[in-house]
């Protein structure tokens, strides 16, 4: 039976803390119009002459304060988590690791499943969420990909999973572990934001302050809404009532208006909780804007704030439960 190939998207890392490094990751990030979605002309000495000259070094910083011995978090989680699966899927499957922005790059990997005699593929974002600006660019690049490298695959993509209990399960988990004998007044779910921009693309969608949670608000895909339903999972299976959690948007960037309410700002309003524990379910694995962004930077914000015990719970990351869960998940969509 011929084998199936599994390639993991991500969005990436640098490939080291170092100021060029993380400048050249940031510039092929920010160039990509699906993340900032301007003409060229505009687009250009925006992330060229403003942006990556000012965030670059701030930025390398902020990694060097994260980094691992073997690279960065997200990269070393990742690529464990691939060997990992691949030991629980067996020698029907072959898994790769294609980063949208960095290496291990999705060329790569594809050239690798032609070698191979690979002729099935399964994409799997590591997103939970539907994003167009991570699940859509990461399809779309490995669609250009496939076109340049004149390679023949039957491709599929698997499904959100932002309310699969394979996902879902191992996070509550994880959380209910680390927290244990610690005292948390509330939680707060926070996701990566995007530009409202790229949610109202959905007809539909913010146009209402509960179009969210109107019966299949998520079948558009709504980013929005699929966040929502991750956190309301969640918060259910872990017994919270509904005054204890709250759901809040990290990582703005620009001027454009992003969703709300925004990760900083809830932080600073939670103080008076006096402890607090985040979730950051957007991500499969600890990164920069987990562990500097709302692990450094977050905590700093909270006790300045005036609060007291603050937790981050650690994402998926290469849990043992997460990753046999996750097997089953990808045999299912085969």
């Amino acid at each position: 039976m011929a084998k199936t190939g599994v390639l993991l998207l991500n969005i990436g890392s640098p490939r080291s803390y170092e100021v060029p490094d993380v400048k050249k990751y940031l510039t092929h990030f920010l160039m990509d119009k699906e993340v900032i979605n301007l003409p060229f002309i505009l687009r250009w000495p925006l992330v060229n002459l403003l942006i990556v000259p000012k965030r670059g070094p701030i930025s390398a910083g902020n990694y060097k304060k994260i980094w691992m011995e073997n690279g960065s978090p997200l990269t070393v989680y990742t690529v464990e988590f691939a060997e990992m699966l691949q030991q629980e899927l067996g020698d029907k499957y072959l898994v790769k690791v294609g980063m949208r922005y960095s290496d291990p790059d999705i060329p790569t990997a594809l050239k690798e499943f032609a070698a191979a005699g690979i002729e099935h593929v399964l994409l799997a974002p590591m997103y939970p969420q539907y994003a167009d600006a991570t699940t859509g660019s990461s399809l779309r690049e490995v669609e250009r990909q496939i076109k340049k490298l004149h390679l023949n695959f039957k491709v599929k993509s698997i499904r959100d999973f932002y309310q699969h209990p394979s996902f879902v399960d191992p996070g509550v988990e994880i959380a209910q572990e680390f927290l244990k004998g610690k005292e948390v007044s509330h939680y707060l779910f926070s996701f990566h934001g995007l530009p409202e921009s790229h949610v109202k693309v959905n007809q539909g969608c913010l146009t209402t302050a509960d179009c969210c949670i109107q019966p299949n608000a998520c079948n558009k895909p709504c980013y929005r809404a699929q966040c929502l339903a991750t956190a309301t999972s969640m918060a259910a299976k872990m017994g919270l009532s509904k005054d204890q959690w709250s759901l809040s948007y990290q990582s703005r960037l620009g001027r454009a208006e992003w969703l709300k309410p925004s990760t900083e700002e809830t932080i600073a309003k939670l103080a008076d909780k006096k402890s607090i524990a985040v979730l950051c379910p957007s991500f499969v694995a600890d990164c920069i804007e987990t562990l500097e962004e709302i692990g450094i930077g977050g905590e700093e914000t909270f006790h300045h704030a005036g609060g007291k015990d603050y937790h981050l719970v650690p994402c998926v990351n290469v849990n043992e439960k997460w990753v046999n869960k996750f097997a089953r998940f990808v045999e299912s969509q085969g």
